[in-house]
């Protein structure tokens, strides 16, 4: 599997994945037409990142910039990350969010400075076919929980991916159990009494600290020529503690420009009640 097709399938994955998640989570209005202004809402209703898992890292000595833009159902992110190639088997990353845009509880949007990440992903069990990864992400709660651009908590989200390449055929599967924390209750104060009392009333109810979250994806990629590969699957996520479940299609294009520089596209759209949907671009460059 020679440098350049890893570092496509890298990028087309990271990006197209943690896009289709952050356009899963439902947003602002829609939440609120689905579901109400009531507690549960709220607790759905929380602005976290989405973090895609996939089985490859990049080559010792190796880094990669990527710089990408998520827009879903008028809500925009612009994610920008830096991998490190530790070892062959081992990479560190970075992340950030200078720009993010979303709805807080009152439909109103809301956009400033967003969370930022640190991971590490360790690759295994590589073969001429197979190659294996885990990944760790611990989210830095860098976004405003005043404004509702983040809940002011860190969480942490654990990943096993699986990848597969065959000539010009491949495939990749992801698990994630995420560990996300309850975001606080807000004052209730500033919203109407109507709302006050519903939110007041539920918050006995909803007396815990963690929402254990899982996620599955997977779906096959093709390569259309040496520059060119294309990939589509699905994903499946749980919020187990709300109880609240979310499935959606995605695919995607990557290109890579040069030896060094790469260009993916990507989109999603939800299956659930609400309908969302989300399209993304990034760039990531090595060196």
């Amino acid at each position: 599997m020679n440098f350049a097709h890893r570092l496509l399938i890298a990028i087309l994955l990271t990006l197209v994945l943690s896009s289709n998640i952050f356009s899963q989570r439902i947003r602002g209005n829609r939440l609120l037409e689905v579901l109400g202004q009531t507690a549960y809402s709220y607790l759905l209703n929380a602005n976290r990142p989405g973090y895609g898992v996939d089985a490859f890292t990049m080559e010792r000595g190796k880094t990669n910039l990527s710089i990408g833009l998520s827009y879903s159902d008028e809500v925009i992110d612009i994610p920008v990350s830096v991998n490190y190639g530790l070892t062959d088997d081992l990479e560190l990353s970075a992340g950030l969010s200078p720009y993010t845009e979303s709805y807080n509880f009152q439909g109103n949007k809301i956009n400033g400075f967003g969370d930022s990440n640190l991971g590490v992903k360790y690759s295994f069990l590589e073969t001429d076919y197979f190659i294996h990864g885990i990944q760790a992400v611990v989210k830095l709660p860098t976004a405003s929980r005043n404004s509702e651009l983040g809940t002011g908590k860190a969480d942490v989200y654990l990943g096993l991916a699986q990848g597969y390449v065959n000539g010009n055929f491949g495939y990749d599967l992801s698990f994630e159990f995420n560990i996300l924390q309850r975001r606080d209750f807000p004052n209730t104060k500033k919203y109407p009494a109507v709302i006050q009392n519903q939110i007041d009333s539920a918050k006995s109810s909803y007396d815990y600290s963690i929402e254990p979250e899982i996620v599955i994806s997977g779906g096959p990629s093709f390569n259309i020529s040496k520059n060119v590969s294309t990939y589509i699957g699905f994903s499946f996520s749980r919020n187990t503690r709300l109880n609240y479940n979310s499935q959606s299609l995605y695919g995607g294009a990557g290109l890579m420009l040069s030896k060094k520089t790469g260009l993916s596209l990507g989109g999603s759209y939800g299956l659930e009640e609400a309908g969302t949907w989300g399209v993304s671009a990034g760039l990531g460059f090595t060196f």
